[in-house]
């Protein structure tokens, strides 16, 4: 069964790329990776074709170029159609990598990453966590919308949660003195 919408994971690339790191240009673009080839291997593999879904359970290991997804589960949702698929990666928890053209990493922790083609949002839901170089976001949920580049990062409000920023300090001190000492 095809599915035109798998290359939509990669989309949420864009999410890192999106939170102001600037692309090398002899580097691949972010576009290049859209166009790489996706590769999904789980240890059990379930498509149905009448309801438009897949499932892929136990270990599963998404990659595309320099994107990683690790997930107990990631199921397809295609029934609404084509450029409509949702996506729900989900573990304990599910891992996002992004190895980013200047060499950086951003990684993303929740028990459940979803992508919605059609909103074109990512949202990282359940003991939610966001790191990128010098700063980590960690909350119940975390959901970037791609196309107006904005990020919303909520606590549970049930349970007294708060939303909380880290900023480094003592590595972004150490990466200032390395600047001055190229530059002298």
């Amino acid at each position: 069964m095809k599915y035109n919408g798998m290359c939509y994971l990669i989309i949420l690339s864009a999410l890192m790329l999106s939170l102001g790191l600037q692309a090398q240009s002899d580097k691949p673009s972010l576009n290049q990776d859209i166009n790489a080839p996706i590769a999904i291997s789980a240890k059990s593999t379930f498509v149905d074709g009448v309801s438009k879904m897949s499932v892929y359970q136990d270990d599963v290991v998404v990659v595309q170029a320099g994107l990683t997804i690790n997930a107990a589960r990631l199921s397809i949702d295609a029934s609404a159609g084509e450029g409509q698929e949702v996506f729900i990666a989900t573990g304990e928890p599910a891992q996002f990598t992004q190895s980013l053209e200047d060499g950086s990493r951003v990684t993303a922790l929740a028990n459940e990453i979803r992508y919605s083609v059609v909103t074109r949002k990512v949202s990282f839901i359940g003991d939610a966590q966001l790191a990128q170089d010098t700063s980590v976001v960690k909350s119940e949920s975390i959901e970037f919308d791609l196309i107006n580049k904005q990020l919303v990062a909520k606590a549970n409000n049930a349970e007294g949660g708060r939303v909380t920023t880290v900023f480094q300090p003592e590595v972004l001190k150490q990466q200032i003195q390395e600047q001055q000492d190229d530059n002298n």
